[in-house]
């Protein structure tokens, strides 16, 4: 039985639908940015890891599913309504906050690491919020010192499974990179708040030597967002 998917729509784009594309454009925010919030959402779902599908939830918000005639690959398009879906607009507005919030303090750690004397740069620069979260964000070296820094400005509680898998980044990091076998490396933790559950807690002080954090406000203000992303040009 064939997994691809019958050509059950062709939408007029001009008139009255939008694709995914189109709408990321509109918001200013790449298209994978978009399907990631999508998901989220509950609006779209991947089918066979291969093509968007419209959930349910989806079509209930003006969702629209399409599969090429030529190609045979399958898309979901939108009714133009829902470049004014509040539950869309609301949505997106706190995740690219986030995003753009967590890389300004990314910058700021790096700003104050380099004031230290550290050579400073980004380990996970190209990676989606979602990633960061979980991977080395800077890398910090003086001397034969290097630390492998971990910025944290979301709120997310710091497990100690986590402090086990940075720890294990580690190890890999020394492993893809022997060319710091001889230097001292240690993991730190910078982050905006005292994110770190109890259990975690405990084990950083069993590791004191080997992982550090310090807890450091950064210095952005939250006012530009009102005029940064959603235009108003919806009508």
């Amino acid at each position: 039985m064939s997994i691809i998917p019958r050509n059950i729509f062709k939408p007029n784009m001009k008139n009255e639908y939008i694709s995914a594309t189109e709408l990321a454009k509109f918001f200013s925010i790449e298209p994978r940015q978009l399907n990631q919030i999508l998901t989220t959402l509950k609006w779209i779902e991947k089918e066979h890891y291969i093509w968007w599908l419209a959930t349910d939830l989806g079509k209930e918000n003006g969702a629209i599913e399409y599969t090429s005639s030529n190609s045979r690959v399958h898309y979901v398009y939108w009714e133009k309504s829902i470049m004014q879906n509040q539950e869309l607009l609301a949505t997106i507005q706190t995740t690219v906050r986030s995003y753009i919030e967590n890389n300004l303090y990314e910058e700021f750690i790096k700003d104050s690491f380099q004031a230290q004397g550290y050579t400073v740069w980004h380990h996970s620069k190209d990676k989606t919020q979602q990633d960061k979260n979980r991977n080395i964000t800077l890398i910090a070296k003086k001397n034969k010192k290097i630390l492998l820094i971990h910025c944290r400005d979301n709120q997310l509680d710091i497990s100690i499974d986590e402090l086990k898998v940075f720890q294990q980044q580690r190890d890999d990091f020394k492993k893809d990179n022997p060319v710091f076998e001889n230097y001292d490396l240690s993991l730190h933790y910078s982050m905006s708040g005292f994110f770190l559950t109890e259990e975690a807690y405990e084990y950083v002080e069993e590791n004191r030597g080997d992982i550090t954090y310090e807890v450091v406000k950064g210095n952005s203000e939250n006012n530009w967002m009102d005029s940064l992303l959603l235009r108003e040009e919806m009508n």
